[in-house]
């Protein structure tokens, strides 16, 4: 059943969908990485009629089916990444941040499949086109271009994965559990993330 709080739902999509934070920068001249364009498609089955084909037996409803959805390839995206800046990164800091989020995000990807599983829901395993793309893309970056792209990304993603799991608050049950429990640990990262950054302009 459609409500007021999925329409919140549907609106912080473009988190991961779209790579919002993911500014179009060229700060060395030469690698130059686009916005993906913003949009829904990644999860497609929240907002339209596939979503009968594929949540027909879930016991969850679209508001929570959208959140663990969103939250998914969020977490799949925090885990990835992380690993890839500490491969890319130059900066010790950077590379600190990057394994806390492997660490937290490997064990919040652990929980909500553990959440998923129960309420016999399928989450998302792979990446929308677009988005793999601009990750892929990341791989081109090196030094302090990377960590500087890596660090604006992960301030201005967290603003917004808090906007979704805070949201998250009106839902029921494990959900609304698992949103709570996590909530401390993105707190966390959003304010070493903004801390990291400051130091690297």
């Amino acid at each position: 059943m459609k409500t007021k709080s999925f329409l919140k739902f549907s609106a912080i999509l473009v988190v991961f969908a779209g790579l919002a934070a993911c500014q179009n920068t060229d700060r060395s001249g030469n690698a130059q990485l686009d916005s993906a364009p913003v949009g829904s498609d990644s999860l497609r089955r929240a907002d339209s009629s596939d979503a009968t084909n594929v949540t027909h037996m879930s016991k969850v409803d679209g508001d929570g089916a959208a959140f663990m959805d969103t939250a998914a390839v969020g977490g799949m995206m925090e885990v990835d990444l992380g690993k890839l800046a500490l491969e890319k990164s130059s900066n010790a800091d950077v590379k600190k941040f990057a394994a806390q989020m492997v660490a937290d995000h490997t064990k919040a990807n652990t929980d909500l499949k553990a959440v998923a599983a129960k309420l016999e829901h399928l989450l998302p395993s792979a990446y929308p086109a677009d988005v793999k793309a601009h990750m892929d893309a990341m791989k081109k970056l090196s030094g302090k271009e990377f960590d500087k792209h890596y660090m604006d990304m992960m301030v201005n993603d967290h603003v917004k994965t808090l906007d979704l799991f805070r949201s998250a608050s009106s839902l029921r049950g494990e959900i609304k559990d698992f949103a709570a429990a996590t909530l401390p640990v993105l707190e966390k990262h959003h304010q070493m993330a903004k801390e990291i950054n400051a130091s690297l302009k």
